[in-house]
């Protein structure tokens, strides 16, 4: 069940190489490092910052971020309740996950082994939205009769595959787990020699104009290897088509280096919401040392400067979720226990105390907002506002320069605020911010770090 490497350049031209799907691809390859950062100012002539947030620049809403479940597996990598908890809870120990995937497998006898880990997610947040991935239909209802290499589904089977996913649908119902989106197609450009199948856009179009209504959950298309947008533009193209889906994904294997990891103009015409549903990369892995359970700079500049770089690019281009590959992996979120590569089983990991500063703050239904840095190109910011008014900051400072008393511009004055900082050496750890009328000062701003600013009016 492996994935060949595919060619991928990602936020300032960084060419990489990664393997996607499977999760057999735990591999690496050499790729060149993090681009380099700009040169430290001397101490007494310090580099000034400052950061802008302007609430009346709307932009997408977002969705939420997440990641997938173990799939393929058997009850003992299967997820706990305590490591569901730590996924999706919202304590200090805890990541706040909000999106969770899942494999819609062809062979309903195998539908019951993620059901106990839905049905946790569901029942202890209740902002967990789930989207459930079709890898490969039923054999019979495909012309290579075969749940891998590909092979088409065949339009006589177009009604029986919607029956299968509302079938499924059923299933986690009487399990106690209610599904969200239904992706009838993962990666239809991708044809390995595990589960896969073969889709064109004309394909995915009339099989959503002719059977997308019977679907009973909310319906995502597309789910290219790089979010080709010739998967989606067809059904995106056709009024009929068009009134029986909700959703338009992607992955973003590859997808810099081709020219789609960008806005999406006409789904956002058609006010169709864009998710990147899959990305995995994990190339601080070196010669199996135990490094992904220690502080090694390897784990946090590949954190820093490719995956969370690549959390930013996706809300910067408006898209309004994003995915990762398993949650639960050496290289992931909570670590697998695999002692070559010095993880505890449930443990967070730094790639998870990172992405939480996304996923534990910014909440579904927030609204990206405008926001803007100006004093060093290394340095990213984009912020959100809640409904009850509440202003979140994420900020990524990727330079080797520590900044003091960065300012904030805020359109009014605020009640309170607080700040949290991860980086090398720290993991979402509490961090002053100082008010004064409209401006808020953050004391230090460190070098190689993420900062996630809370403001509540």
């Amino acid at each position: 069940m492996l994935k060949r490497p595919i060619l991928f350049t990602l936020f300032a031209s960084l060419l990489l190489l990664a393997a996607c799907g499977s999760d057999s691809n735990d591999f690496s390859l050499e790729t060149p490092g993090p681009p380099p950062s700009p040169e430290a100012p001397e101490p007494d002539e310090p580099t000034a910052l400052n950061l802008h947030i302007d609430p009346e620049t709307a932009h997408q809403r977002v969705a939420g971020f997440g990641g997938a479940v173990p799939m393929w597996t058997v009850v003992s990598t299967a997820l706990t309740d305590e490591e569901v908890r730590t996924l999706v809870g919202s304590g200090d120990d805890q990541l706040g996950i909000t999106l969770l995937r899942t494999i819609i497998d062809p062979d309903p006898g195998s539908w019951s082994r993620a059901a106990a880990s839905l049905r946790e997610a569901k029942e202890y947040s209740d902002e967990v939205t789930i989207l459930a991935t079709v890898w490969s239909p039923p054999p019979h209802m495909k012309d290579n009769n075969s749940v891998n290499n590909g092979g088409r589904l065949l339009p006589e089977y177009y009604s029986d595959f919607a029956d299968h996913l509302n079938d499924y649908i059923a299933y986690m119902a009487s399990e106690g787990v209610e599904i969200d989106v239904v992706s009838p197609h993962n990666e239809p450009d991708y044809h390995p020699n595990y589960e896969s199948a073969e889709w064109s856009g004309e394909d995915i179009r009339n099989f959503v104009r002719d059977y997308g209504d019977r679907i009973q959950a909310r319906l995502l298309i597309g789910e290219s290897l790089r979010f080709d947008r010739a998967y989606t533009d067809p059904s995106l193209n056709d009024p009929d088509a068009l009134a029986n889906f909700d959703i338009v994904g992607g992955h973003l294997y590859s997808a810099e280096q081709s020219g789609t990891f960008t806005p999406y103009p006409l789904a956002e015409e058609k006010n169709k919401e864009r998710w990147m549903t899959e990305w995995n990369f994990h190339e601080a892995d070196g010669d199996g040392a135990p490094i992904w359970g220690d502080d090694n700079l390897d784990v946090w500049d590949e954190t820093l400067d490719v995956v969370l770089a690549s959390v930013h690019q996706s809300m910067d281009v408006n898209w309004n979720a994003y995915i990762w590959w398993w949650m639960l992996r050496f290289y992931s979120f909570i670590g697998d226990g695999q002692s070559e590569f010095g993880t505890e089983r449930g443990e967070v990991l730094k790639r998870g105390w990172g992405f939480s500063h996304y996923s534990l703050f910014v909440r579904p239904g927030y609204q990206r907002i405008g926001a803007d840095a100006d004093g060093s190109d290394n340095v990213h910011i984009t912020a959100y506002r809640g409904d009850d008014d509440r202003l979140v900051a994420v900020i990524l400072n990727r330079s080797e320069t520590s900044f003091t008393d960065v300012p904030i511009t805020l359109p009014a004055p605020l009640s309170s605020a607080e700040g949290f900082v991860t980086s090398r050496s720290e993991n979402r750890a509490p961090l002053a911010v100082t008010l004064d009328g409209d401006s808020l000062t953050i004391p230090t701003l460190d070098a190689r770090s993420i900062i996630t600013v809370v403001m509540y009016p």
